[in-house]
């Protein structure tokens, strides 16, 4: 079935302009998800009822509702228990399915920005060149966007400037085992798809290699690694991921 989920998810893409896409992903999603309603698992984000997530080529388990991935559900259990944000946050490239759930719980205080038009967000911020005053976020969340970014170093630099003293920021790319892995010479969607794993990222980062990087920016950081339990097997959560939270 995943596959057939992907496919249409293809076709529908190729056929409609974003703008669309957005207003009706909701009607696609309840009718997408019918088969897969269940009891033996639940989306943590939406509450769906589950008899399993989607599985997708690439091994992730999706929500056939919501479209949430194990990385955002994972995310929404973290801010819940650990990192519930209390203060004026900023997230980056904000899946729908989060998003509602942020503007809920903090109304004006809750600033989305998505610089590729792929998910739709109050700004379209170049994260290397923000154009927000010093120190004028409580939190960041900042999921799988720095791969995306050639220079990350300036990223980070626009990160640490805008957090708050005393506030947090959640990292977290796609990781390797490792030296971070860059190459110059990889340019076209092509290469970086063969190098990188994906055809829009420019490197691979290991978990300890990011960690030095932030911390050359300022950030005090620390790394959270999540382990097998019940609570991961019914919410579609992956065993062994890893969030990097950063300090200032």
């Amino acid at each position: 079935m995943a596959s057939i989920y992907e496919f249409s998810k293809k076709i529908a893409q190729s056929l409609l302009p974003q703008t669309l896409l957005h207003q009706l992903e909701p009607t696609f999603r309840q009718l997408a998800a019918l088969p897969y309603y269940g009891r033996r698992h639940q989306c943590n984000i939406c509450g769906t009822q589950l008899r399993t997530f989607v599985q997708l080529e690439r091994g992730d388990a999706l929500c056939p509702l919501c479209g949430s991935l194990p990385r955002q559900r994972r995310l929404w259990h973290l801010l819940q228990t650990e990192y519930l944000p209390k203060g004026p946050t900023l997230h980056f490239s904000p899946p729908r399915s989060l998003s509602q759930k942020l503007r809920t719980l903090l109304s004006q205080n809750y600033v989305t920005t998505d610089y590729e038009g792929e998910f739709k967000a109050d700004h379209a911020y170049d994260i290397t060149a923000i154009p927000e005053s010093e120190e004028r976020f409580a939190h960041i969340i900042c999921y799988h966007v720095l791969e995306h970014i050639p220079d990350d170093h300036a990223a980070m630099k626009e990160l640490y400037r805008i957090l708050q003293p005393g506030g947090w920021m959640l990292v977290q790319t796609p990781f390797k085992t490792g030296p971070i892995y860059e190459n110059e010479a990889v340019t076209t969607p092509e290469e970086r798809l063969q190098h990188f794993g994906q055809a829009d990222h420019v490197r691979i980062y290991s978990v300890q290699g990011l960690r030095q990087r932030l911390e050359k920016a300022g950030f005090q950081t620390k790394v959270l690694k999540f382990h097998e339990s019940e609570h991961s097997q019914k919410h579609g959560l992956k065993n062994g991921e890893q969030v990097i939270v950063c300090h200032k």
